[in-house]
């Protein structure tokens, strides 16, 4: 009788353990299905958000970018700016202030007489550095237990968020995917470029003509003329950095 009831016991055991090992087996795969925090777009708010999301316990986060990480600033903005920048000045001080400083050739001349500059190995090493910092935040989600998902994101009828067409379902979505400039629609735009098209010119232009007069405006073009184009602001009110 004894045995009998041990036997029982142990079954009911081992049954109520395998619906236990059920139950989180059922959960995991309802996890891996549905995240509690979806961000769309990995720029500066973006990676910010899903990294302090992640660390918070048992909340599972995902981040959705189809392009580069970092966004503006790490991309086309602050820190390929930055190199772009240094490279005019250093170029203004070879050429114009190093002299003044008592740096001269062997032959008495300005340093810059006898420096060539050129602006594709400028562009080359500076996306190498891009490209490593695109590096560096992909281990930084890793580290944080951030999920990746490289795609589109787009609502569907549901209102399930689908990446390249995949659902992907999510308690909280954020929407971080940043703007556009607007060029107007006027004759020629197509030859025109934006601030992120600064960043693919595959040559320095000999003259340009900068539109706007904002800060993004000013700063391009102090570079461009800086590096040696021939460059125009063309501003609506009587100067630049109207309201900055």
């Amino acid at each position: 009788m004894v045995m009998t009831v041990a036997v029982q016991l142990a079954k009911r055991k081992a049954l109520r353990s395998m619906r236990q090992i059920s139950s989180t087996r059922s959960l995991s795969s309802q996890q891996q299905d549905e995240y509690d925090y979806l961000v769309i777009g990995a720029g500066s708010g973006g990676m910010a958000s899903s990294r302090r999301a992640a660390s918070y316990p048992n909340t599972r986060v995902a981040v959705v970018e189809k392009a580069r990480l970092g966004g503006t600033c790490v991309n086309v903005g602050c820190v390929p700016k930055k190199i772009m920048y240094l490279a005019a000045d250093m170029n203004h001080m070879l050429h114009r202030d190093a002299f003044h400083y008592g740096f001269e050739t062997q032959d008495g001349k300005r340093i810059g007489e006898n420096v060539s500059f050129h602006w594709n190995k400028l562009k080359e090493r500076r996306d190498a550095y891009v490209l490593r910092l695109n590096g560096i935040y992909e281990r930084n989600l890793a580290n944080s237990k951030v999920d990746l998902l490289q795609g589109t994101a787009a609502f569907n009828a549901q209102g399930n968020v689908e990446v390249d067409g995949k659902e992907v379902k999510a308690k909280n979505i954020l929407i971080a995917v940043g703007g556009k400039p607007l060029i107007p629609d006027i004759p020629g735009k197509e030859h025109c470029i934006d601030s992120d098209g600064f960043f693919e010119l595959e040559v320095l232009p000999k003259k340009v003509a900068v539109v706007g007069a904002g800060y993004i405006a000013v700063e391009l073009a102090g570079v461009l003329n800086g590096l040696g184009s021939d460059t125009t602001i063309f501003c609506r009110k009587h100067g630049v950095l109207r309201t900055q």
